[in-house]
């Protein structure tokens, strides 16, 4: 009769052996239970995982849209609130300029410092940040985009000077604003954001807008240039002809009130562009839901067969303690009795 023994040593090796692999598997499905995931996700796609790999593409990719779209929306309300604050300060001053005959002196020298602290204030605005970045710098976010009020009145108190009609005045500050980049104007001097393409930004599958809109953009500079045009009769413009600087006044707010036509103008564009917004917002959620559930169809465990192979492992593991507590109670003694 042939005996089959084991040592001690061997023993333990193999109740240690046995005790480690019970313990990681009821570790891999306890991690399944709490995540609900497999924990082996090759054995689950059967060591294909390509199509797994394309979806968390996919989301990868849609999700970074979807930040995209959220950061567009901020900035592209920014310009939104910038325009409503500038048209709460001039809006009312063009009608004010454009209609009045300015018969008094001292209603026009007090439109006239109305216009001087709405063009500050302006300028103010259109300088402002969002998220520590400007507005109307176009890529140049990090620099202010227009001089400051002072420094542009200085350039063009020296572009007027020695005029004497209204006329006059108000083509000479007209042509300084409406120049183009390297003729001299407010693009050279005052502007000092970025030129050239818009930045574009995707905010969907095939879907983008562009940030157009800069301290250059016509809504802006054609605003500047009632203002300033106003703004002059400040620095001395005009000086002894009453009747010269009431026509340059309702020239100011006749400009300005074309220029609320343009911002609003820019402002109905920029709207357009939220809504594309909003609409790649609504299907890039709907996209992100679809695959991360496709995702989730892959990768997610059964809970029942879970729990019962848990159960199993359980069980396992309170029968090897049960052998080894047995098996720890042996005596030489008893061996040999």
């Amino acid at each position: 009769m042939t005996l089959n023994s084991i040592g001690d040593q061997a023993r333990a090796y193999a109740l240690q052996v046995a005790s480690n692999r019970i313990k990681t598997t009821m570790a891999t499905l306890t991690q399944e239970v709490s995540s609900g995931q497999v924990a082996d996700i090759g054995q689950r796609v059967n060591g294909n995982t390509r199509a797994l790999s394309e979806i968390e593409s996919r989301i990868r990719l849609t999700g970074q849209m979807q930040q995209n779209g959220a950061d567009a929306a901020i900035r592209l309300q920014a310009v939104q609130d910038m325009f409503e604050g500038v048209r709460s300060t001039t809006a009312d001053l063009g009608m004010a300029l454009g209609i009045s005959p300015f018969a008094d002196e001292a209603l026009l020298n007090t439109r006239t410092k109305e216009a001087v602290s709405a063009f500050t204030s302006v300028i103010q605005k259109f300088n402002g940040t969002n998220s520590n970045r400007h507005i109307l710098s176009g890529d140049a976010s990090d620099i202010r985009p227009i001089s400051e009020p002072g420094d542009i009145l200085d350039s063009l108190q020296a572009l007027t000077a020695g005029m004497t009609t209204a006329d006059d005045v108000a083509q000479a500050i007209a042509g300084w604003f409406d120049a183009p980049s390297g003729g001299g104007g407010f693009l050279d001097v005052a502007y000092h954001g970025t030129f050239g393409p818009p930045q574009r930004i995707m905010v969907g599958e095939g879907v983008a807008v562009e940030m157009e809109t800069t301290a250059a953009s016509p809504a802006v500079r054609d605003l500047l240039k009632g203002l300033a045009t106003a703004a002059i009769i400040d620095r001395g413009a005009l000086a002894g002809s009453h009747s010269e600087r009431a026509a340059l006044l309702s020239i100011a707010g006749r400009t300005m009130i074309t220029a609320d036509g343009t911002v609003l103008n820019e402002m109905g564009r920029v709207g357009l562009d939220q809504q594309t917004v909003q609409r790649a917002q609504v299907t890039n959620g709907a996209s992100l839901n679809t695959l991360e559930r496709a995702r989730g169809d892959i990768r997610s465990a059964d809970p029942f067969e879970t729990a019962a192979a848990l159960n199993e492992v359980q069980s396992q593991l309170e029968s090897l303690y049960a052998v080894t507590a047995r098996l720890s109670k042996l005596k030489l003694v008893d061996f040999l009795r």
